[in-house]
């Protein structure tokens, strides 16, 4: 098993582990709650001359004012905008009015949208920020806080907290007329406005719309929605079925519904796209400019625009087209990485970042099973979970006494968790609960919610009209007693409930025997509550929690944080530094988010230390450091290797680079270049580009003296050096005094000279091996393998099957059997490491030095 080092600790290291860094933005939040949910947006689009999507929450702890869920990629005619994973803007193409290229805009952002000659962007803050053209006052944005932006041909909509629509800029057509109806977003057309309700009906306003000037007053659909997108003189929708349809102005040609069902669509000025369920694009409308090319490959933000279009990838990277083709330079990664934890009773879970769940904890009723799929929101109950998948219907899995572990029918916005029954919010705004009934806490009123949260005996929610708080289930000690006062959110616990109320005051009912119930001072952006205490995130980002704290559950790090949540009696955080905290009970490792390598795209190993090549080419080494062997050097790298406290690596241009000992001038790297390279204890070896072999260092036994001829692969040993000669002979050279050097006729594919013995694979992919046995370490298993390699005294292959088959020495376990499949293994000393088929490493055997423990990172 591989030994791993750990982590640098937690402020409070019995309470839980804090990761290494990982891409984390401000946007990202945290949902851990015994009872937690989250609103989460519909399908999120950014539509050509507009953009338009609902607001996201990633739990039912976080307010309505938190970040959005709004689209990072907005297309124009022939510019584009997008938000890079850091937060910042970056925009491309034609910039007649300033908008675009050479005109990115200062500060971080949540979400970005593209005008004629304009484009606005909602700021980490909830600000709007606007550049570009601002001849008739569509730049000029009011104060105040939004939770979406959208920018049409010369006006600019925003969707305030309180579910009005604020427009500015021309007004020409009334379209920059204000709507106090309560939406959850707006689609901003050329010269037209469309608001999506919360109860996902449809109102439009401006040309061609009801109320405007003209003979025009086109019909609106009477169909609920979940996505709105507009263009020129039409508007799209994705109903709560997945399905579209268009509608607008009767003067035009009507856009064609398509058939298939969408997670997002995105109107640009001649044509409509969407994104599938199954993340391919179709394309729909004029086919002029190339607006309905349809993009292969996975997408998660499809966005036509009119010359010009583009794409996000579900890599994270833009591809765009059309005939005013223009592209952000270099390979960039834009948009926001979604990520959500939330905890229950006795377990922990949280989405990754490609949206797939990861769980952690107790599994005694498999509520830490991890299903397969995509989702955009978890939470986990006392012995159960559920999660909303991005088609927005719910999955649930683990305990099911009280049909709480049961999917629901319907779509639904957020979802929460509680101890034997959850309740959820539909894409319609109703409520809808189920699971335990018994004191009525699944019996949900009527109306609209902008959020719910589950209890133990009790549930509450956000009312839509009026943000004040309803509550039903079992009132003792008053703690389902409804709230006349406007609040953001609400957070159900055991005995207590907690709001966050419009004005950053937090409130609290109900009873509590540790003052889990009583009203914090100050100013707060979040609170939280478990079963006998309660946290609140305060306005300077700091956590202040109250009641028990028997187990440090009250007890928080004193750092900034970005999201919090508290789950029966553990709390988590989203620091700013984007580490995830932990703190209270940890008795089944709730408080432990598993931990990972993180990704490497190749690894290498030395005699007590180890390395490994990122995915930006930079290297990261652990183990050994007495001769800072293991002290990375700047630049990008395709290959490493090390011997005795030394190291060599390949660079991209194919030189090579050394450090460290270098008594024999084996750190001295040679000139010229190479493709590939390999280090014995001593002396090292490189393949040339024209397939000779060159070795320097250690010579003693002419281990660095080569033979004439071409090699297609070479390895050094400890004293000796093996090479596979064109044609598939294996030619040796150095110290044979146990026969390690002998010479093999062949044809073999791979050779591996290790301390006193060599192995290498023949061309019918069996294992050979020569030279000491005196540990089994020469004694070869049957059956086909890829590579083999060979340590001091023990051996290990990578079969066929990508799982690995080790031998010989045990001292340090280092013949055990790793878990799991490899696409390469490397052994040197008494250890070996791997670069694992999820592109994480690992390593076993010998870990004096830390040298088999790769620095761990949050696995989210």
């Amino acid at each position: 098993m591989m030994n791993r080092r750990p982590l640098s600790m937690s402020l409070r290291e019995a309470r839980g582990r804090r990761g290494g860094p990982w891409f984390a933005l401000s946007s990202i939040a945290l949902s851990l709650c015994a009872c937690a949910g989250e609103p989460a947006s519909e399908h999120d689009a950014d539509e050509g001359d507009i953009a338009a999507i609902a607001q996201a929450l990633r739990d039912d702890d976080t307010p309505i004012t938190a970040v959005t869920d709004e689209p990072v990629l907005s297309v124009e005619r022939q510019h584009a905008c997008a938000v890079r994973r850091d937060g910042t803007v970056n925009c491309w193409g034609t910039y007649d009015g300033g908008q675009s290229a050479n005109a990115d805009p200062s500060g971080t952002f949540l979400q970005v949208s593209t005008g004629l000659l304009h484009s606005c962007g909602l700021k980490t803050d909830g600000t709007i920020s606007c550049w570009g053209a601002n001849n008739v006052g569509q730049g000029d944005a009011p104060s105040g806080t939004f939770l979406q932006v959208s920018a049409g041909a010369n006006h600019t909509c925003g969707l305030r907290p309180n579910g009005a629509i604020i427009c500015w800029g021309d007004n020409t057509f009334d379209q920059s007329i204000d709507s106090a109806d309560v939406y959850v977003q707006v689609a901003a057309g050329a010269q037209h406005n469309c608001g999506l309700k919360a109860n996902g009906t449809v109102h439009c306003w401006g040309w061609y719309f009801t109320n405007n000037p003209g003979e025009h007053n086109e019909v609106l659909p009477t169909d609920t929605f979940v996505q709105l997108t507009a263009n020129f003189l039409n508007t799209c929708g994705v109903r709560t079925n997945g399905t579209v349809l268009c509608w607008g102005a009767s003067a035009t040609p009507q856009p064609a519904n398509p058939s298939d069902t969408f997670v997002r669509i995105s109107a640009g000025e001649f044509s409509t796209c969407g994104v599938k369920t199954d993340g391919t694009v179709d394309c729909w409308g004029h086919g002029d400019y190339g607006g309905t090319t349809e993009p292969a490959g996975s997408f998660t933000q499809i966005n036509p625009g009119s010359e010009l279009h583009c794409g996000l990838r579900a890599d994270s990277t833009i591809t765009c087209w059309g005939p005013a083709y223009s592209a952000p330079s270099g390979a960039e990664i834009y948009g926001r990485i979604e990520v959500a934890v939330s905890a229950g009773g006795q377990h922990t879970c949280a989405l990754r970042p490609d949206s797939t769940v990861s769980c952690w904890g107790s599994d005694a009723h498999d509520q830490s099973t991890e299903p397969p799929g995509a989702y955009r929101q978890i939470a986990a109950g006392r012995d159960h979970t559920c999660a909303v998948r991005s088609s927005g219907t719910v999955n649930c899995w683990g305990s099911n006494t009280d049909g709480q572990g049961a999917d629901p029918s319907g779509t639904f916005k957020q979802v929460s968790a509680g101890e034997l029954h959850n309740c959820g919010v539909r894409t319609n705004g109703t409520a809808f609960c189920w699971g335990n009934n018994d004191e009525l806490q699944a019996t949900a009123p009527a109306g609209t919610f902008k959020q719910v949260s589950a209890g133990l005996w009790h549930s509450c929610g956000v009312k839509t009209e009026d943000s004040t708080v309803d509550c039903w289930g079992d009132n003792t000690g008053g703690r389902a007693t409804d709230q006349a006062a406007e609040f953001s959110q609400v957070s159900a616990g055991m005995n207590h409930t907690c709001g966050l109320k419009t004005d950053g005051a937090v409130d609290c009912w109900g009873t509590g025997a540790y003052g889990e119930a009583g009203d914090p001072t100050g100013t707060f952006k979040q609170v939280s509550v478990g079963d006998d205490h309660s946290c609140g995130l305060r306005s300077n980002g700091t956590v202040h929690c109250w009641g028990r704290d028997d187990h440090d559950e009250s007890s928080p790090p004193s750092i900034e944080f970005s999201q919090i949540n508290a789950g029966k009696d553990h709390t988590c955080g989203l620091a700013k530094d984007g580490l995830v905290y932990c703190w209270g009970v940890n008795s089944s490792q709730q408080s432990e988010p598993p931990m990972t390598t993180g990704i490497f795209t190749a690894v290498g190993v030395g005699d007590e230390h180890s390395c490994g090549v990122r995915e930006d080419g930079s290297l990261d080494c652990w183990g050994r450091n007495h001769q800072n062997q293991s002290s990375e050097p700047p630049g990008n790298f395709t290959q490493m290797t090390g011997g005795v406290a030394y190291t060599c690596v390949l660079k991209t241009n194919g030189e090579v680079l050394c450090w460290g000992n270098d008594e024999y001038g084996q750190a001295t790297e040679p000139s010229g270049t190479f493709t590939a390279i390999e280090a014995g204890d001593y002396h090292a070896c490189g393949r040339r580009t024209d397939g000779t072999l060159h070795c320097w260092g250690r010579n003693q036994y002419g281990q660095t003296t080569v033979p004439p001829g071409s090699f297609f692969q070479v390895s050094a040993g400890y004293y000796h050096t093996c090479g596979v000669k064109i044609g598939g002979a294996v030619d040796c050279w150095g110290n044979s005094m146990e026969g390690q050097a002998a010479d093999q006729a062949g044809p073999f594919l791979q050779v591996s000279a290790g301390g006193s013995h060599s192995c290498g694979v023949k061309d019918d992919y069996s294992v050979y091996c020569w030279g000491s046995d005196s540990l089994g370490q020469s004694t070869e298993p049957s059956g086909s393998f890829f590579h083999v390699t060979a340590g001091t005294n023990h051996t290990c292959g990578l079969r066929t099957d990508y799982t690995v088959d080790c031998w010989g020495s045990s001292t340090s376990g280092q013949n055990a059997d790793p878990p799991g499949t490899f696409f390469t293994i490397q052994a040197s000393g008494d250890h070996t490491c791997g670069w694992k088929t999820d592109g994480t490493a690992y390593c076993w055997g010998s870990d004096q030095y830390g040298e088999s423990s790769p620095p761990l990172w949050q696995e989210l």
